[in-house]
């Protein structure tokens, strides 16, 4: 799949932004500057094939309804689609036209085929942040093999460090080992704690009736306490109650003795208020008559001693009205000298203008004589022109000479022959600047031929076992390193099954051996009878017994006795030793099946044996055809591998010396047609010169004649243009003329407008309007200042004379002074006058209001008196008021005291009566209830201790039920133990579920390994290599200390070099060349996509840029390469390096 064209109609900070790649390039440079969009352009791939996203970040500039993104994209099949992509749920896919047809979901299907968004995004997308990071995690990795594949086909990083998290996960949950970090041994701890406990917490039902009886019995005794505690209790509080209310008995019956003896005031319940208030008025009235009586004295005196000056009090307001003017009157006599000083200096600047102007006479007089303000803006705009005209005269003359010595110049640059057109001779040369480039490369590849060919005998030379020829050997069928490996694993499968049955075999003997010796340590005693001995003793005596009972005889009575008394020792001698003789047997039986084994494990070594054999034969006849006599299968693979470095050297080699070749012979063709081109340009010595000298010769002469004659050329041209800027030049200079005399005219006119003679200047007219321009304003500010100095003179001498006038009415002794000094003391004598007949009048008023505050209290005080004595009269005692009050607050007092008495013994009496209480207390013995008190709290404190115990133990019998019922019970225990059951099997789940995946990451990334590591890491090499421009060789693979394949990059020297060794810069190189090589392989086997490029060559020096370049563009018939990019140096080095085909783009 190709883009052919891309329009962003509306997305992110673009808007109708083409962009159309050129069919036959092989590297498509985006370029735009930073900000210009390229963000939003990159972006725009992915949502243009795989749609918009729900969240969206490019609508900041337009809708997000209305974001449009279209293209034209070309299958490799040659399928072709115009189409748009917009945002939306249904339909996103249209029609590249205004109308917007819809069209299928899947109609770009075919072009992208099962690739998503997400791989798209990671294997076709890279930038400088990918790109770095996927380089920093492969020299992280150590190179291995199959996660470095991996990642750069994928997009992604940090495999193995992946499959290594999941195994360790794995790892926590269970192992072999038991351990009480790792969950599955937790929670098989938890399981067998919770059967544990469901054998522990097994109820039965005669324990629970137990628990119920001794709960009845427990209800049944602690009522009964209750009941007696309860009546204890009661007695107690009644005799406690009535040694607490005798003394209250005792203190009402004193309280209601106090009382009594009042009893001949008992009519007079309202007497004491009354008496009371009359008494308290009588007094305040007397108080407040004796105060009144004093303030009119005092007023009196104060009245007495109040004198008012009547003259001054009449002429208070007129000294107001004068001391108001006193701050006008002395601002006035402070400002008028400096205001006159300012009027004698305008007069000075007058006169200076009117000498300036050139004539006498005082302020009127320049008044007379000033111009109109018409007269002066024409004499300004005059002024104006008359300079204009002056400096393009100055302009002119200028122009002129200059144009002059500018021609004087050009028709003295021509001394030597006439130059001649140089373009057929560059044409020429231009067609022959290719290959003059390619031959410029002879010198440096020759060097590079003859030291590969070094390093490639050197390393023919390292090989063990040696060869006599690498041509030779390469002719001939070799193993590859996959079969060695599996040849390798094979023999050593086969010597391990070896050593473990010689070992097997050796192990059998000496366990024989030592059989053997204890049989015989066993038999050095008494003779060891066997269960074989006595079986065939009792067989003979039952043979001797059937024979004697078929055919009795003596001699067969005999021998039935000497069997039967062979075979009854032979059982008392095992008998007396079983033991020892139990061994022996079973140490036979033990040998025989020793014997046994050996035999069985003998066949099996020599089995093994020629197994180990065949593997070794077949392994020397891999090498038979190349004569090569093979060492082990470890260092042969080495020995191969090294054999592949050597023939990719060879291949290098062979290329460079076939292209050296190639080159001589272009230099052989090319050198007399340069010889040509140096003998029609008259190039000195042209002969003597290498062909590459020639030339660059060739070129800066041809350079040389080029410029001479573009010179000659442009010298013409400006030779007739500066003839023609003469003429006009002096064209105007005429022209300039006839406007200044036409000038000079109206300005003498206006000249004397303004009283100066016709002859004045520029620079005296702009002096003259300079003065007129400030005349008006001095002559306003001088009549200003002369008003201020007549009106100040006129209000000093009205303030005077009314202060003299005021002092000699009512302050002759003040005649003397200042007229502000006089009307200050004025101004102070009438506030004091004004505030003493103020006073006075006060005075008058308080005592006026005094005299009747006497009269109204003595009349209070008469009332008061007659109603005191109206109180005391009615009463038939004879005593004081002032008694009798005491006497009844007396009374009151001691009622209130049995009151409270009484109070007292109703919240302590517990609802008793007063009667009843003191009916109780007629035989009460305080002494002896105290001891009966004494005697049930003893009896209390004993129930209590009962009670206590009592509903301690029913207390813990409803613990022990609540703890059956609710606690840890045996349903509680089966739950723990099915949970336990259940987080073992979520347990076991996890764990297989991680096993399996580090197991399938692991498989996966071997199985691409080997299904792509060859041609992946050959292509791969092969780029690296150009990338590098020849540093490195290509890539090897070698197995490393964990037995798994690791990269190594193999220098121009033939030295390799593990990835832990490259630098950063190179690591992205390798990175880049990876993934490049995968893309190639995905492209030959799917269809492919365009690889979009985010300036990688960012951290890239010029050199590394190029060759970066020209890999790109060796991959386009693969897949289409677009780089976008914002350095203006990266597209110089494109159009250098690939001149027609880079297609450069503009953002």
């Amino acid at each position: 799949m190709r883009f052919d064209r891309l329009d962003i109609l509306r997305y992110g900070a673009l808007t109708d932004r083409p962009l159309e790649f050129r069919a036959d390039a092989k590297l498509h440079v985006v370029y735009g500057r930073n900000e210009a969009g390229k963000s939003s352009a990159l972006k725009a791939f992915s949502d243009l094939l795989f749609g918009f996203p729900h969240e969206i970040s490019e609508n900041y500039l337009h809708e997000a309804s209305t974001l449009r993104i279209g293209a034209a994209i070309t299958a490799r099949g040659g399928n072709d689609i115009r189409f748009r992509r917009r945002r939306g749920r249904k339909n996103t896919i249209v029609s590249h036209s205004d109308q917007e047809t819809p069209l299928p979901d899947d109609a770009l299907a075919p072009f992208l085929g099962a690739l998503g968004r997400p791989v798209f995004e990671r294997a076709f997308g890279l930038d400088t942040r990918r790109l770095r990071d996927g380089a920093t995690a492969m020299l992280q990795s150590g190179g291995e093999i199959g996660s470095l594949l991996f990642s750069a086909a994928s997009g992604l990083t940090g495999l193995t460090n992946l499959r290594r998290t999941l195994d360790s996960d794995a790892e926590g949950i269970f192992a072999q080992r038991r351990s009480k970090d790792r969950l599955f041994y937790q929670a098989l701890e938890r399981h067998e704690e919770a059967r544990k406990a469901e054998r522990e917490h097994e109820l039965k039902s005669g324990d629970w009736k137990k628990l119920v009886d001794e709960v009845e019995r427990g209800d049944a005794e602690l009522a009964e306490l209750q009941g007696r505690r309860l009546e204890k209790r009661r007695e107690h509080s009644r005799l406690a109650t009535l040694r607490g209310l005798e003394p209250l008995i005792r203190e009402i019956d004193a309280d209601a003795m106090a009382v009594s003896a009042f009893s001949d005031l008992d009519g007079l319940a309202d007497m004491e208020d009354r008496l009371h208030t009359a008494i308290d008025a009588h007094r305040r009235t007397v108080e407040k008559t004796d105060t009144a009586r004093a303030d009119v004295l005092r007023l009196r005196d104060e009245l007495s001693v109040a004198q008012v000056d009547e003259a001054l009090f009449k002429a208070a307001g007129k000294i107001i009205e004068i001391y108001a003017g006193k701050s006008a009157y002395l601002a006035a006599k402070s400002d008028i000298g400096r205001v006159r000083g300012e009027v004698d200096e305008f007069d000075q600047r007058i006169r200076q203008f009117t000498r300036k102007l050139g004539f006498d006479g005082d302020s009127d007089h320049l008044a007379n004589m000033q111009p109109t303000d018409a007269a002066l803006a024409r004499l300004h705009r005059l002024i104006e022109v008359g300079r204009e005209l002056r400096r393009s005269h100055a302009d002119v003359e200028r122009n002129l000479s200059k144009e002059r010595a500018y021609l004087e110049d050009l028709e003295n640059i021509h001394d030597g022959p006439q130059p001649v057109d140089p373009r057929q001779h560059s044409d020429r040369l231009a067609a022959l600047l290719g290959d003059l480039g390619d031959i410029a490369r002879i010198d440096g590849l020759h060097v590079r031929v003859e030291r590969a060919r070094l390093e490639l005998e050197d390393g023919i030379g390292r090989l063990e076992p040696s060869i006599d020829s690498l041509d030779r050997l390469l002719a001939v069928p070799l193993p590859d390193v996959s079969t060695l490996q599996g040849h390798r694993r094979l023999i050593e499968a086969a010597a391990t099954a070896l050593r473990e049955i010689s070992g097997k075999n050796a192990n059998v003997a000496a366990e024989a051996q030592a059989v053997a010796d204890e049989m015989r340590h066993l038999e050095r005693g008494d003779v060891i009878v066997t269960r074989e001995e006595i079986a065939t003793e009792r067989k003979l005596r039952d043979q001797l017994w059937r024979e004697l009972t078929d055919r009795p005889t003596p001699a067969g009575f005999t021998g039935v006795e000497a069997a039967i008394s062979r075979t009854d020792r032979l059982a008392d001698l095992a008998l007396s030793d079983a033991e020892r003789v139990a061994r022996h047997t079973q140490l036979q039986m033990r040998s025989s099946e020793l014997i046994k084994t050996g035999e069985r494990l003998a066949i099996d070594e020599n089995k093994a044996r020629a197994t180990l054999a065949g593997l070794e034969a077949r392994y020397l006849d891999l090498f038979a055809q190349s004569g090569v006599i093979p060492l082990g299968a470890e260092p042969m693979i080495e020995w191969r591998r090294a054999v592949e470095a050597l023939a990719i050297q060879r291949a290098s080699l062979n290329a460079m010396a076939d292209e050296l070749s190639v080159l001589r012979i272009s230099q052989d063709r090319i050198f007399p047609l340069l010889a040509d081109i140096a003998r029609d340009t008259a190039l000195p010595e042209a002969r003597t010169l290498p062909c590459t000298v020639l030339g660059r010769a060739l070129v800066r002469h041809i350079d040389v004649m080029e410029q001479r004659w573009s010179e000659s050329r442009a010298t013409e041209g400006k030779r007739t243009s500066s003839l023609d800027t003469i003429r006009d030049i002096e064209a105007e200079a005429d022209d300039l003329r006839g406007r200044t005399e036409r000038w000079q005219a109206e300005f003498a006119e206006a000249a004397s407008a303004v009283h100066l003679e016709e002859t004045a200047t520029i620079e005296m007219a702009e002096a003259t309007m300079d003065i007129w321009r400030q005349v008006p304003q001095v002559l306003s500010e001088r009549e200003n200042r002369d008003r201020r100095v007549r009106g100040m003179t006129r209000d000093i001498g009205v303030f005077e004379e009314s202060v003299k006038t005021l002092t000699g009415e009512i302050g002759a002794d003040l005649s003397q002074l200042s007229a502000d000094a006089a009307i200050d003391i004025l101004h102070h004598r009438a506030v004091a006058a004004n505030a003493e007949h103020q006073r006075r009048a006060r005075l008058v008023t308080d005592l006026d209001l005094a005299e009747l505050a006497v009269a109204r209290c003595e009349g209070e005080a008469a009332t008061c008196q007659d109603t005191l004595s109206g109180l005391t009269s009615s009463l038939s005692l004879l005593v004081e008021p002032s008694s009798l009050l005491q006497r009844l607050g007396e009374r009151r007092t001691s009622q209130a005291r049995l009151l409270a008495s009484r109070r007292r013994f109703v919240e302590q009496a517990n609802g008793l009566r007063e009667d009843d209480v003191r009916c109780e207390l007629a035989d009460f013995d305080r002494t002896a209830a105290a001891l009966a008190i004494e005697e049930l709290e003893r009896e209390d404190a004993e129930l209590v201790d009962r009670l206590g115990d009592v509903t301690a133990s029913l207390a813990e019998n409803r613990r022990r039920r609540q703890e059956l019922e609710t606690g840890k019970s045996v349903e509680y225990a089966v739950f723990e133990r099915l949970s336990a059951e259940q987080e073992t099997r979520e347990l076991a789940r996890q764990w297989v579920v991680l096993k399996l995946a580090a197991r399938m990451l692991a498989t996966s990334m071997e199985s691409y390994r080997e299904a792509q590591s060859d041609p992946v890491i050959l292509r791969a090499g092969a780029l690296f290599s150009a990338l590098t421009g020849g540093a490195f060789l290509g890539l090897v693979q070698e197995y490393g200390e964990d037995d798994a394949l690791h990269l190594h990059a193999v220098r121009a020297s033939g030295e390799r070099v593990p990835l832990s060794g490259l630098s950063e810069g190179t690591g992205d190189q390798l990175y880049l060349a990876l993934r490049l090589a995968f893309l190639e392989d995905y492209s030959s086997r799917n269809e492919p996509a365009p690889l979009v490029i985010d300036d990688i060559f960012q951290t890239f020096d010029d050199d590394r840029t190029r060759s970066g370049l020209r890999t790109l563009a060796s991959t386009a018939q693969s897949f289409q390469t677009i780089l976008f990019t914002h350095q203006s140096s990266v597209v110089d080095l494109a159009r250098q390096e690939l001149g027609e085909a880079v297609d450069i783009i503009g953002l």
